[in-house]
């Protein structure tokens, strides 16, 4: 072999190792989903099952995502609503594997391969924020999740590439405030922007350029203090006091690790 054939070699390797990791990281995703459903075939379906081996997995998974995550502060003893800023669909892997939590998510990702299977398996909460009467839906159905199990909600409803994130909307913390279940915020931050989905790219598209092409992305989840509802009678006063806390890592810290 030529030392010009080796280096177009390498140059190959190279440009073809995004693409070989994000095929490897997808085929052991599909693999494990369906020996767990076949698993599944012998016993009674349990959402708290199946969050507990998306969470392993996550685990497992995130080092093949070149992410790294590390975890500030205590988990709670019990369920809970974590409140949640948000940057990524990077998100979802590392919360996932630092919380064992399900999500509120929009309703189109029901029809997601792979994605949607998971959602369905783990009871996510899934919402059509434009219909009235969904989300109405939605909120019972959050109200139900609760009752069992923790959910990890983002009130920005879309990713953000600000230092902090937008203000909530009162309406989810309207809904919360006659729960007696706390309110755990959760502050994500990475150490560097090239994480953020905030760019009209493809998730393909930022996966292949952003996140396989560089140095293993560091993630930091901070943990907050719980709160609770009936602590501030205001909503207002409650969205405020929640945002603040999610606020508080990225102002005391910075917005990169």
């Amino acid at each position: 072999m030529t030392a010009g054939s080796a280096v177009a070699r390498r140059t190959l390797l190279r440009r073809c190792q995004p693409y070989l990791s994000f095929a490897v990281f997808l085929t052991a995703a599909f693999t494990c989903l369906r020996l767990y459903q076949v698993a599944d075939w012998f016993r009674r379906p349990s959402a708290a099952r199946a969050l507990a081996r998306l969470a392993r997995w996550c685990r497992w998974g995130c080092p093949r995502l070149r992410l790294e995550v590390a975890v500030e502060g205590a988990l709670p003893d019990d369920r809970c609503l974590y409140v949640a800023n948000h940057r990524t669909y990077l998100d979802i892997p590392a919360l996932t594997a630092a919380l064992g939590a399900t999500f509120l998510s929009r309703a189109d990702v029901a029809a997601w391969p792979l994605v949607g299977t998971v959602a369905r398996l783990t009871q996510a909460v899934l919402v059509e924020r434009d219909d009235a009467r969904d989300r109405t839906r939605a909120a019972r159905a959050l109200m139900r999740r609760l009752r069992t199990g923790s959910v990890v909600v983002f009130p920005e409803g879309t990713t953000t590439g600000e230092r902090l994130p937008a203000p909530f909307q009162a309406g989810l913390f309207r809904l919360v405030q006659r729960l007696d279940v706390p309110i755990v915020p959760v502050t994500v931050r990475y150490n560097e922007r090239r994480a953020y989905w905030v760019e009209d790219l493809t998730l393909w598209h930022h996966l292949t350029t952003r996140v396989f092409t560089g140095a293993p992305l560091r993630v930091t989840v901070h943990i907050g203090n719980p709160l609770h509802g009936r602590e501030h009678p205001d909503v207002e006063e409650l969205a405020t006091a929640v945002y603040g806390a999610v606020c508080r890592p990225i102002e005391m810290h910075g917005e990169l690790v």
